[in-house]
């Protein structure tokens, strides 16, 4: 036996009997010898990821494989380094790996239908939880992802079973279905619903946390029932309960703008390089972005994804490279086709999951983008930028009364939801003045008040020609991922107009700031 050979025996000796320090010493030896020995390197990824040492391992595993590695717990590892840098799609590939040589173990079924819904897939995510229900351990986490699916794909009545499943099996964890329940939006809570929220309420077994989605999800119950000064109360004390396990960092978010606001960018020549055509679509979340993208995707020529996190990937490499701001203007030719491709390739994953074939566009709906307009317009030149913009009024309501289970810290005070609303319209008027005409500015309520003209400028704007589904998007049976996944399935309706007006009473201050900032903005981009 070689001495490799047996520095590599001693290493999965010492492995197998926990005594890692040694093992990683063995290993160690080996790779100065064989820096391309498989065994070795994965062994070295084991002990990374059990450190915490996710990059190192994630590095590790990768040489292993390349060098002709890979046993059980190098995929499974695998599989935990790509949830938690959200690389759902080598996620999925490496769990439909696994399923299919032990389809007993219903723990990958569970997470196979997680990351697939969350590429998207929906058909692979049923089928998947479906199959993970026959496991006592999974029923309950598959319960409640089944709900998510069913909730994605429009089907609000099976999506209510499967999360009332959910309390039943795990009632330690029911402040989350029945946040899950409101935020169907059209869910009717039961006299047995409230009552089971005001009891959980006044129960000491449950999380702050879990106290304020019971009581997000009492908001809606007295928003069903009329009772606006209850509805409002419960809403207050959500938020107040929900702030400081998500507080906002405001002066971070102040400077990252007006770093942005003195970035000197200017306009470059469109690209007719790339596969498709992407369209942004930016703004407040909750101000008719899903709907915007709804009426897009309807036609046969433009593919929908989700709400990427690409371009703030990109910002972040940026940032770290030496600031946001002053890098952005400083980019390379190089740089610039470098990111471009990335972001290319990182979305044609999604088309290739949905069956696109070749779309003129592609809709990227993450309404967080308007921070990286900049950016967006230096890599794609060409990129349609579709700016929704609703009643502040409005949409601060809807913004406080939602629960984002990560980001948009800000939306847990209306004091914070006002600055964010207003930083937001100062770096929209610093990009419309560098880019002008190329942005498209969309009124939510004359969208709604006038689809049959707003809908058909709105397709021209990315230069197509209308087509009748369109003006149907309601009728689209495509996955929506958003919270507005069940109001876009319905024609519009101009209730949706003026709803803040209920809760003016108990927040003047903040509805008089927020009257004055939808004012600047409508004078700003829509008059």
């Amino acid at each position: 036996m070689s001495r490799e050979a047996r520095y590599l025996e001693e290493a999965r000796g010492f492995y197998q009997t926990g005594k890692f320090s040694s093992a990683g010493i063995y290993a160690r030896k080996v790779i100065r010898r064989e820096p391309g020995n498989g065994e070795a390197l994965a062994l070295l990824g084991h002990l990374a990821f059990r450190s915490g040492e996710h990059q190192e391992a994630l590095s590790c595993y990768l040489k292993a494989q390349a060098a002709g590695f890979q046993d059980q717990e190098l995929r499974l590892n695998l599989v935990t380094l790509h949830e938690r840098r959200e690389a759902f799609f080598e996620a999925v590939n490496l769990l439909r790996e696994l399923v299919e040589e032990t389809p007993q173990d219903l723990s990958l079924q569970l997470r196979l239908g997680i990351n697939a819904s969350r590429t998207g897939d929906m058909a692979t995510a049923e089928s998947a939880l479906l199959a993970a229900l026959a496991s006592d351990e999974q029923a309950a986490q598959a319960s409640l992802n089944l709900g998510h699916v069913y909730k994605a794909k429009g089907d609000t009545d099976k999506a209510a079973v499967y999360y009332h499943d959910y309390i039943r099996l795990a009632p330690s964890q029911q402040a989350t279905a029945y946040w899950s329940l409101a935020d169907l939006k059209n869910y009717r809570f039961t006299e047995q619903d409230e009552s089971a929220l005001k009891a959980n309420i006044s129960a000491e077994e449950f999380s702050q946390a879990s106290q304020s989605l019971f009581h997000f999800a009492l908001n809606r119950v007295y928003e069903q029932r009329k009772q606006g000064e209850q509805a409002f109360d419960a809403v207050r004390m959500a938020n107040q309960l929900m702030r400081p396990l998500r507080p906002f960092k405001r002066e971070a978010f102040t400077r990252l703008v007006d770093s942005l606001k003195s970035a000197k960018v200017t306009p470059r020549a469109e690209e007719t390089s790339g596969p498709w055509t992407p369209i942004f679509i930016v703004g407040m979340p909750r101000s008719g972005t899903t709907l915007c993208e709804q009426i897009l995707a309807s036609h046969t020529q433009i593919a929908a994804t989700d709400e990427l996190p690409f371009m703030e990937r990109l910002a972040l490499s940026l940032e770290m490279q030496g600031g946001y701001g002053a890098m952005l203007p400083l980019l390379s030719d190089e740089q610039i086709a470098q990111m471009r491709q990335q972001y290319i390739e990182q979305v044609n994953q999604y088309l290739h999951a949905q069956g696109e074939a070749s779309p003129s566009l592609v809709i990227d709906k993450n309404p967080n983008n308007f921070i990286h307009i900049g950016l967006i317009k230096t890599l794609f030149p060409e990129a349609k930028i579709i700016n929704v913009i609703r009643d502040a009024r409005d949409n601060a309501m809807g913004v406080y009364k939602q629960h984002f289970s990560h980001g948009h810290d800000y939306s847990y005070h209306l004091d914070d939801i006002c600055h964010y609303w207003q930083q937001y319209l100062e770096l929209m008027a610093h990009w419309q003045g560098a880019y002008g005409d190329s942005l498209y500015h969309l009124c939510f309520e004359l969208l709604v008040k006038g689809p049959d003209q707003q809908i058909p400028a709105m397709v021209d704007y990315v230069g197509l020609p209308l087509e009748p589904a369109c003006l149907k998007f309601y009728e689209s049976k495509r996955s929506v991922l958003t919270p507005s996944a069940s109001q876009v399935r319905r024609p519009m309706n101009v209730k949706a107009i003026g709803q803040s007006e209920a809760y003016a009473a108990f927040v003047p201050n903040a509805y008089r700031t927020l009257t004055e900032i939808a004012d600047k903005a409508h004078q700003t981009f829509l008059s």
